[in-house]
């Protein structure tokens, strides 16, 4: 399976135009990380799933903290809705969680850590061995949370279920900064860096036992 993920668009249009480019070199599955809009508002989402729609591509969708909640509404209408949920494509399982652990900034999707616990041990998926995990927010403590003064902003919660459950893959964004490949265990984990900014990353996996990625640039 060829996967093109992507993150953190912002309502910036170049990421819109810039997903449709790596479109074009062909995937089997395409994954948005969140931070669709800048704050808002949700129906600006539906521009760019019609146009991703139109490209034929399964898709799986979850909101950033910078997205309001009602984008769930959006991502349902387009049947690409994977925020709290496990999804099947082929014998991959999908599993999703939106938003980001708490900020700064009061955006309008955060979680306290024991929300994201709970909400990722809410999540009940089989088999364990073939998953991928996409959450917003990065892991605690890894090259993909790391912000420039050196500080890390990830969620402890995603890392401890990365680390017990060990899936194959782990999917984030968030941290636009911390554009990176990184490992826990056996899971390889991934920041593609913010579309907008013409990045993207691509997951390969051929087996349960070959997968590589590949950090993309326009």
């Amino acid at each position: 399976m060829k996967i093109l993920a992507v993150a953190d668009f912002h309502g910036n249009p170049n990421g819109e135009q810039n997903l449709l480019k790596f479109l074009k070199r062909g995937y089997d599955c395409l994954v948005l990380i969140g931070d669709i809009t800048n704050l808002g508002p949700a129906n600006l989402a539906e521009s760019l799933l019609e146009r991703v729609k139109a490209t034929g591509v399964p898709t799986f969708a979850i909101p950033g903290n910078c997205d309001p909640k009602q984008i769930l509404q959006v991502f349902d209408k387009y049947g690409v809705n994977l925020h709290s949920r496990c999804e099947r494509l082929d014998d991959i399982t999908f599993v999703g969680l939106g938003g980001s652990n708490l900020t700064p900034f009061n955006t309008p999707f955060e979680l306290t850590e024991v929300e994201i616990q709970e909400e990722l041990a809410a999540l009940a998926c089989t088999p364990d061995s073939n998953r991928i995990l996409v959450t917003h927010a990065p892991p605690y403590d890894t090259k993909l949370d790391q912000i420039p003064d050196g500080t890390h902003v990830g969620s402890k919660s995603i890392r401890k279920f990365i680390e017990q459950k060990q899936p194959l893959v782990a999917l984030c964004g968030h941290v636009h900064e911390a554009r990176n490949t990184d490992k826990l265990g056996r899971t390889l984990m991934v920041n593609p860096g913010p579309i907008s900014k013409g990045y993207a990353a691509e997951i390969m996996i051929n087996g349960g036992d070959e997968i590589r990625a590949k950090l993309l640039e326009l």
